[in-house]
């Protein structure tokens, strides 16, 4: 006896043959005929739905239709990882062979909901890309509306661009809060931001790919390149989640204008320029 559930997909246009003949080459024996029959007591508001399905092992042909007519298909899920690039994510739905449909516009960066989403096999890739954008937009403005009147942002649009580069600077998610305060600090006092994120990113979108990002990198004319410009760039350098949204919208106080990694996943966090260069140094031992 059979005992893991059968998976069966019921494409668009399969009509009453097609699927008995489905049904009976999964395992549900039965007559032509019967299903035939079966459908008739039905009735006329009796109408498969094109979908994957899967049905009990042994379970009944009356089972398999009245699944196959309630039309609730299997859901796949697909994660959409935090600080990934708008091309990024298209390719990876490019890439999925449970989606179909060619994408027909890139979407901006910055307006994807970085989460883990449902959808039925033969889901269209754009509809999903909608669905992304959808929800980013009504999250990103819940958490916006309740943002301090005295924000030093004064716009949604520069949230994003500083919650995707606060999502590149690091990826332990108690430090999104002084990465956030240090940014949103040093914005304050009219410095630049100095995010090498945003240096890579403007690189990227010249054709030009590095493993390291070298000193001389940091003169590269580009206009997301915050070593030269002193203001935020002018799109999102990737799609930020949730929490770096949050982290910048209600950020956590403190007196840091500067960090640098401790070469131990995390980064230390300075007051001043002092400060900063003895941290510097003590990276460059982990380092070394």
């Amino acid at each position: 006896l059979a005992t893991q559930d059968i998976i069966l997909e019921i494409k668009p246009g399969d009509g009453r043959v097609v699927i008995s003949k489905r049904l009976n080459q999964i395992g549900l024996s039965h007559h032509p005929l019967i299903y035939r029959i079966e459908e008739w007591r039905r009735g006329k508001g009796y109408l498969p739905k094109a979908g994957e399905y899967r049905f009990m092992a042994d379970g009944s042909l009356a089972e398999a239709m009245d699944t196959i007519h309630k039309g609730v298909p299997i859901q796949h899920d697909l994660t959409i990882s935090e600080g990934l690039s708008a091309f990024q994510i298209v390719e990876l739905l490019r890439n999925d062979d449970r989606l179909s449909g060619e994408i027909t516009v890139m979407p901006e960066e910055g307006s994807l909901l970085p989460e883990t989403y449902s959808f039925s096999r033969h889901t269209d890739r754009n509809a999903l890309i909608r669905r992304m954008q959808q929800l980013r937009e009504i999250k990103f403005a819940e958490i916006w509306a309740s943002r301090d009147p005295d924000h030093v942002l004064k716009s949604i649009e520069d949230a994003v661009i500083l919650a995707s580069i606060v999502e590149k600077e690091t990826g332990i998610a108690d430090e999104l809060g002084l990465v956030a305060s240090v940014f949103l600090n040093r914005i304050k006092a009219s410095m630049k931001l100095q995010s090498d994120p945003t240096v890579l990113y403007g690189l990227e979108q010249d054709g030009i790919v590095v493993e390291k990002l070298l000193r001389s990198h940091l003169k590269h004319d580009s206009p997301w390149n915050t070593y030269r410009i002193k203001s935020l760039p002018p799109s999102p350098i990737s799609n930020p989640g949730l929490a770096s949204f949050l982290a910048v919208v209600k950020p956590q106080q403190s007196d840091y204008f500067y960090f640098v990694a401790d070469g131990k996943g995390g980064h230390r966090f300075a007051k001043t320029y002092d400060e900063h260069k003895a941290n510097i140094k003590l990276w460059k031992e982990a380092r070394d």
